[in-house]
Formats: C-alpha cells, sequence, structure tokens
C-alpha cells in the first residue's frame, strides 16, 4: 500500500481537510440532509431567520439561516457559487481571513433583513455567496467568468449588474427571494475589505511614509557598492504583517494581477502559514 504524507487514507476525510472552503460546503450538505429527514418537525423553523424573532432573543438566527436551503437547486447553485470563487479567495488570503469574512457578509444579509423584510423568513447561504462574488471582482476584477459556460463577462461587470438587479428586484418584486440578503452581504463584504481592519495597518502605512522621504543619507562609498547590491539580492523575503497588509491593499485598489512576482510569492507564503492555524 502506497503512503502519501498529510493523508489519511480515507479521501472524504481528505477532501474535507483540504480547505475552509470544502467544510462549509459540507456543513451545508450536511444540514439540507437533516433538513430532508426533519420536515416535519420545528428543525427549520428554530434555525431559519425569522428578522422578529431576534429581538426575543432568537440570536443564533443570524448565523444558522446561512445553512438552511429551500430545495436541491438552492443549495446546488449557492455551493456551486461558493466553491468555485471561495477557493480562489481562500488561497490569497488564508482559511482564517477567508472564514471571516464569509460569516461577515452572511451576518450582513441577516441585518439587511431586519432593516428592510422584517417578517420574512431567510434561510440560504446567498448572501454569503454574493458577498465572495463582490471579494473576487474586486482582486480580479478583469478576470472573465463565463455565464451558464457561454457568455463572457467581467467580473467587476457582473457583480455591478447583480447590484443593479437586485436592488431594482428589491424594491419592485414579491417573488420570495431575499434580495435585500443578497444586497447585506455584499454591502457588509465591501465595508469589510475597505476598512482597515488588518492588525498594523495604520503602522505598515506610517512606514510607507517615512520611507518615501525624499531626504536619505548613504555613507557606503563606491566599492562597496556591489557587495551592498549583493547583500540585498540575498535578504530573505519580508513575510512581516505589515509587508503583508500593503500587498493586500495594493490588491484591494488595483487587483490582483498588479502584484509583482516576489508579492505572489509572499502572499501565497503567508496563506499558507494561515491555513495551519
Amino acid at each position: 500500500m502506497n503512503y502519501y504524507p498529510g493523508r489519511s487514507g480515507n479521501p472524504v476525510m481528505d477532501w474535507f481537510n483540504r480547505s475552509a472552503v470544502n467544510k462549509i460546503v459540507a456543513a451545508n450538505v450536511v444540514i439540507f440532509i437533516m433538513q430532508l429527514f426533519l420536515q416535519r418537525t420545528a428543525f427549520q423553523y428554530y434555525l431559519a431567520l425569522r428578522p422578529y424573532l431576534l429581538l426575543r432573543g432568537f440570536l443564533w438566527q443570524a448565523v444558522t439561516y446561512m445553512f438552511l436551503h429551500g430545495d436541491i437547486w438552492h443549495i446546488g447553485l449557492n455551493m456551486f457559487v461558493i466553491w468555485m470563487f471561495g477557493r480562489q479567495l481562500e488561497h490569497v488570503w488564508g482559511s482564517s481571513r477567508f472564514v471571516k469574512y464569509y460569516f461577515v457578509c452572511g451576518l450582513g444579509g441577516a441585518v439587511f433583513s431586519f432593516i428592510f423584510s422584517y417578517t420574512n423568513p431567510v434561510i440560504g447561504a446567498s448572501a454569503a455567496a454574493y458577498g465572495l462574488l463582490l471579494a473576487y471582482a474586486v482582486l480580479f476584477p478583469h478576470n472573465q467568468i463565463f455565464l451558464w459556460g457561454l457568455f463572457p463577462v467581467r467580473a467587476r461587470t457582473l457583480v455591478i449588474a447583480l447590484i443593479v438587479i437586485e436592488l431594482f428586484s428589491g424594491m419592485t418584486r414579491n417573488d420570495n427571494i431575499a434580495h435585500f440578503a443578497h444586497l447585506g452581504g455584499i454591502v457588509a463584504g465591501l465595508i469589510y475589505i475597505r476598512s482597515d481592519h488588518r492588525a498594523g495597518g495604520f503602522l505598515s502605512k506610517i512606514k510607507k511614509f517615512f520611507s518615501s522621504l525624499p531626504v536619505k543619507i548613504d555613507f557606503s562609498d563606491s566599492d562597496s557598492d556591489q557587495g551592498r547590491k549583493q547583500e540585498k539580492e540575498e535578504e530573505p523575503l519580508d513575510y512581516s504583517q505589515g509587508k503583508v497588509d500593503s500587498i493586500l491593499d495594493k490588491i484591494s485598489e488595483k487587483g490582483y494581477e498588479s502584484l509583482t512576482e516576489t508579492e505572489r510569492r509572499i502572499l501565497e507564503k503567508y496563506s499558507e502559514n494561515e491555513d495551519k492555524t
């Protein structure tokens, strides 16, 4: 029997432990199966989001509603979006940051449901999925997404169109679709991405300011210039939090494609370390 380091020999467990995205998909599938078997019980009543019940202490519903779905097509589409876009986001951010972002978007959907559809029950991971679409469009704005596998559209264009459609539908339709929850996921994701939530972000900006000052004194002579260049080339890559934060800021402003090869290597190494936490 061949042995592969890091693998348990159980393909199901190996797949489950591979990423946070896989864990989220698996949790949704398991709970959907439980829904099918517990249709005649109060299972869905207590776990679905009923905004008016939040004021009565049912606060867990702001999280549990994300794991319930109406039918096979509902869960199938949501899991496809989470799997397709979540994998790349987790690769860039690392598992810890990705999971935080995912639940922030889901909570944003709960907040918007409370504000705009107070009496309507809400289920599904769509708010989180829309948040992932937004993050993908921020990191990879020019990447093409093929709608129905046929029509190419840039990620940024697709998200803008979805925002317009969801806003219009939420204001004009009564189709049992939680359009405002979708918008809540997008808004929460945008706030999370744009806010300076990363530790040390302020200090990194201060360092960047001082490094940009024109007054620099160099006491080296010309004979040692070559040696200094050699030392610079041999310096290890900077994996500090401040450096990672500046790279993430650059991604937010200009997209993932703007990174240099060195910056990509630093981010990949940082992501690997995040996955182990």
